[in-house]
């Protein structure tokens, strides 16, 4: 099976980079500047105790990538609308879309562009980032990827393409019920970034604040509600299982959205907070706690901004 990945970033450069070095056939479908940057210094993963390097197998465009069976969209949801371009001519040449983007809003963008048929279900739970010089640096011991058939007519693609991901040794489960996984996901990260990015810390501050950690049960289960009040089939003591997974991680675990905080760079506030906050008016929730951190965070949804003066203090 022929996997193109669309991005080389975090999330893509990881589980593509496995893939390619197990032998499987990848092709990362990368912009000019990450072209550039792997075509001369290669593909670098680091983790906690291995790092390699490899050759990677590099497309500017969806003429160079040619035909793959599925492609795997691992980009940031601020970024999805302007590859829809690259999309129409990947899909038109007879590709699946395998999307790890956070949220759920994407599966109803993309099941509407190219047909539900077209687009399969997925999520991840890695602690991944890029460092200066483009290198993928994970940490701790996730590098789980989960996804699944979204109809029976997937099934047998899905399947095939499992075999294939097993090689790549990491955590690949097939779900049959990957809409419900992806809920769970998105519940959990839209906890975990909002609590991290707000606390400009990793889980371990807080989780050991009386106060903190009250504030993230209300949390939790304000979004819990949400999802339900969308359909999303959730367990019962979810909130109380969110707080102990982050009581049980590593204290430094954080999120992608603290790590993009620290950088200065845009974060992923519509479709994570932001898409819980559209779902609770909608379905007029009230969420408090919830509007909370999205107005904390909000003055840094396009990164760092520019027009202040910083390390002015007042006394």
């Amino acid at each position: 099976m022929r996997i193109g990945i669309l991005g080389a970033g975090a999330v893509g450069g990881y589980f593509g980079g496995r893939l390619a070095m197990a032998g499987v056939p990848v092709r990362f479908l990368v912009r000019p500047k990450r072209y550039q940057q792997l075509r001369e210094h290669k593909l670098w993963i680091h983790t906690d105790d291995e790092e390699w390097q490899l050759e990677p197998n590099l497309a500017a465009t969806p003429e160079e990538l040619g035909h793959v069976d599925v492609l795997l969209v691992a980009l940031k949801n601020y970024h999805l609308e302007a590859a829809f371009p690259t999309l129409d001519e990947v899909v038109k040449r007879g590709a699946r879309l395998l999307p790890l983007l956070n949220g759920m809003d994407h599966l109803d963008i993309l099941s509407e562009r190219y047909g539900s048929h077209r687009v399969l279900g997925g999520t991840c739970y890695i602690e991944t980032t890029l460092d200066e010089d483009g290198h993928v640096r994970k940490a701790g011991p996730m590098h789980d990827l989960v996804f699944g058939p979204r109809s029976e007519e997937q099934k047998e693609f899905a399947e095939k393409l499992y075999q294939t991901m097993l090689l790549g040794k990491f955590r690949v489960t097939l779900s049959e019920q990957i809409e419900t996984e992806m809920w769970r996901k998105y519940t959990f990260l839209t906890c975990l970034s909002g609590m991290t990015a707000a606390t400009r810390s990793p889980v371990g501050v807080f989780v050991n604040d009386e106060f903190s950690l009250a504030y993230l049960h209300s949390l939790a289960e304000e979004i819990i509600r949400i999802a339900r009040a969308e359909g999303a089939q959730l367990p019962t003591e979810m909130a109380k299982e969110i707080a102990v997974r982050m009581q049980k991680a590593s204290p430094s675990l954080t999120s992608s959205m603290h790590r993009d905080l620290e950088k200065g760079l845009p974060l992923e506030l519509e479709s994570l907070q932001g898409g819980f906050l559209r779902r609770a008016h909608k379905h007029q929730i009230a969420a408090p706690h919830l509007a909370a951190i999205y107005a904390l965070l909000h003055p840094y949804i396009q990164g760092k901004p520019q027009h202040v003066e910083w390390g002015v203090t007042l006394k």
